[in-house]
């Protein structure tokens, strides 16, 4: 029993630690064809570049070596979202009057951009598709007054 609580205890303990970790947001500088690349090519790359098998994470000693080794494969760093604090941390002193920390919560991930994207390419195709169908519309109804006049010429 004491052995499961002390790996209970390890294992939390090594879960907390693991989930204090500041996003890096990379954007892709070569945009083949103009497009961004693939999450999993940024998640390849950045296996190459020494982050965790998944591509999601990486040992902070590496950070320096990461940002120089994602340059080289064509990601900037375009921004850090940090972790919120922690419950201590946002623990407030009642003496305290200052305002708390503003936290960043902006998620301007690639994920949001091609969620937007996408949206807008849809929104796009709708417009179109509307077009397309007044168009036929205006279309049927110059026919049906072309075919009316040659019935009326025809009938005189």
């Amino acid at each position: 029993m004491k052995r499961m609580m002390i790996g209970t205890v390890l294992i939390l303990g090594g879960m907390l630690n693991a989930a204090n970790a500041d996003t890096w947001v990379f954007r892709d500088t070569l945009r083949p064809n103009g497009h961004d690349r693939s999450m999993a090519a940024k998640r390849a790359d950045g296996r190459r570049c020494g982050a965790s098998p998944g591509g999601r994470s990486f040992d902070e000693a590496k950070a320096p070596n990461m940002r120089e080794c994602m340059w080289s494969r064509g990601w900037a760093l375009d921004h850090i979202i940090p972790d919120p604090p922690s419950a201590h941390a946002r623990v407030r002193n009642s003496d305290d009057d200052s305002p708390p920390p503003p936290i960043d919560n902006s998620s301007n991930d690639d994920w949001v951009r091609r969620q937007q994207d996408q949206d807008n390419l849809q929104q796009m195709l709708n417009t179109q598709q509307m077009i397309n169908n007044q168009q036929m519309l205006n279309d049927q109804q110059f026919q049906q007054n072309q075919q009316q006049m040659i019935n009326n010429i025809n009938n005189q």
